[in-house]
C-alpha cells in the first residue's frame, strides 16, 4: 500500500471512530435523559382525577367510558358540544366557551379518552381509541342531553365528531369541523391505509418512557404548542400550565402512548369518515356542515378544506387569515365571531 493510501485509510479509520463515538455519546445521553425523564414521571403522575378536577366539571357515563365534562350557560339553552384537539382537553378552550355561553348557548365541553379527566373503562384488551370508538362515547354524550345539539371539533376531535354525525339520525344540529385532522394528504388526497409494523410503539414501557420523555415531559410543552401555531407570540407563560394539567394523572404518559399507537394507523381504521364515497352519500342528507380554517395552517394545510367541500358538498368554509392550527389561541376574538357567524341563532329551536 502507498503512503497516500495508508495515509486516507487512517483518515477515514478516525473519522468512522469519531462518528461511532458521538453516536455512542448521544446514545448514552438519550438513555440518561430517558432514565431522568422516567423518575420525574412516576414522581409527578400521581393524581387521582377527581383531585386534579378540583370539584369542578362533573363525570358522565357513556358506554365503555364516564367522560368529564365542564359547562357553561342556562341548562334549558340549546347545546354547542366542543371536542378538542390533541395534546388539549376541556380546560384549554380558555374563553370560548363563556363567549358562546353569553350568546344564547349552553357550553359542554368533553375531555376525550385518553386526554384530560375522563374515564376509559380498562379491559383485557385495554381501551379502544379507535374513531368509532370515540364516536360512541359522543354519541352516547349527546344521548344524555336529550336535544340536538351543535358539535364542533377541532384538530383530531373532528374524526370522531364526523363519525358521530354520520351516525347521530337527527341527533346532531349542526356540525363544525375546525382545522380538523382526518388524515387527508397534503392537497387533500383521500386517507390512505399505509400500516407498517410496529415499531417502537408496540413496546408499551418504551413508549412510555418516550412520551413520558417528551410531549407530557413540562419544560417541553411551550415548544411542543408553537410547533401548532402560526402566532408563536400567543404561546405565552400564562397559557401553557392549562395544557399540563393532566400530566400529574396517574397513568397519563402510559395512557398517551397507547392512544399514539392506535393514531399512528388511524387511516387502516373502518370508520365511515375515513370512506369519501359514504361522506358524499350521507352529505346528500343536508346536514349544515361549516369549515373554519387557520390560513396558515401547516399541519392541516388549508388544500385540505377543498377537499372537504368536494366531499361534503353542503360545507361552508371560513379562512381565518394569519392564523395557524389552533385558532382559539391565536386569535380568539375573531375565531369566536366566525365560530358564531357559522352557528344559527341559540334562539331558534
Amino acid at each position: 500500500m502507498s503512503t497516500t493510501s495508508r495515509t486516507v485509510a487512517s483518515t477515514v479509520l478516525r473519522c468512522a471512530a469519531v462518528a461511532l463515538l458521538l453516536v455512542g455519546a448521544v446514545l448514552v445521553a438519550a438513555a440518561g435523559w430517558i432514565a431522568y425523564a422516567h423518575g420525574a414521571r412516576a414522581a409527578r403522575e400521581t393524581k387521582s382525577v377527581e383531585q386534579l378536577a378540583g370539584g369542578q366539571g362533573r363525570w358522565v357515563p357513556a358506554g365503555d367510558a364516564a367522560l368529564y365534562v365542564q359547562e357553561w350557560g342556562e341548562a334549558k339553552a340549546p347545546t354547542l358540544l366542543l371536542l378538542h384537539g390533541t395534546g388539549a382537553w376541556s380546560g384549554t378552550w380558555f374563553g370560548l366557551p363563556r363567549t358562546l355561553s353569553e350568546a344564547g348557548w349552553r357550553v359542554v365541553a368533553v375531555d376525550l379518552p385518553p386526554f384530560g379527566l375522563s374515564k376509559p373503562a380498562l379491559t383485557g384488551a385495554g381501551p379502544d381509541y379507535s374513531r368509532a370508538a370515540q364516536a360512541r362515547r359522543v354519541l352516547g354524550l349527546i344521548d344524555s342531553h336529550g336535544a340536538p345539539v351543535v358539535l364542533v371539533g377541532h384538530s383530531f376531535g373532528a374524526g370522531p365528531a364526523l363519525e358521530a354525525a354520520l351516525q347521530a339520525q337527527g341527533r346532531v344540529r349542526q356540525l363544525v369541523l375546525v382545522d380538523p385532522a382526518l388524515g387527508l394528504g397534503p392537497m387533500g388526497e383521500a386517507p390512505v391505509c399505509e400500516a407498517g409494523g410496529p415499531g417502537l410503539l408496540a413496546h408499551r414501557d418504551l413508549r412510555t418512557a418516550l412520551v413520558g420523555a417528551s410531549p407530557t415531559w413540562p419544560g417541553l410543552t411551550g415548544t411542543l404548542l408553537k410547533q401548532f401555531v402560526f402566532r408563536k407570540d400567543r404561546v405565552t407563560g400564562a397559557l401553557v400550565p392549562a395544557y399540563q394539567v393532566p400530566f400529574e394523572r396517574e397513568g397519563f404518559s402510559a395512557s398517551l402512548g397507547d392512544w399514539a399507537q392506535a393514531f399512528a394507523v388511524s387511516a387502516c381504521e373502518d370508520a365511515a369518515s375515513l370512506d369519501a364515497a359514504k361522506l358524499r352519500a350521507w352529505a346528500a342528507g343536508g346536514l349544515p356542515v361549516a369549515l373554519l380554517w387557520g390560513e396558515q395552517d401547516s399541519i392541516t394545510p388549508l388544500p385540505q378544506a377543498r377537499a372537504l367541500q368536494g366531499w361534503i358538498p353542503q360545507a361552508t368554509l371560513t379562512v381565518l387569515p394569519q392564523v395557524g392550527h389552533i385558532p382559539h389561541i391565536e386569535s380568539p376574538e375573531a375565531f369566536a365571531d366566525a365560530l358564531l357567524g357559522r352557528l344559527p341563532s341559540a334562539a331558534a329551536p
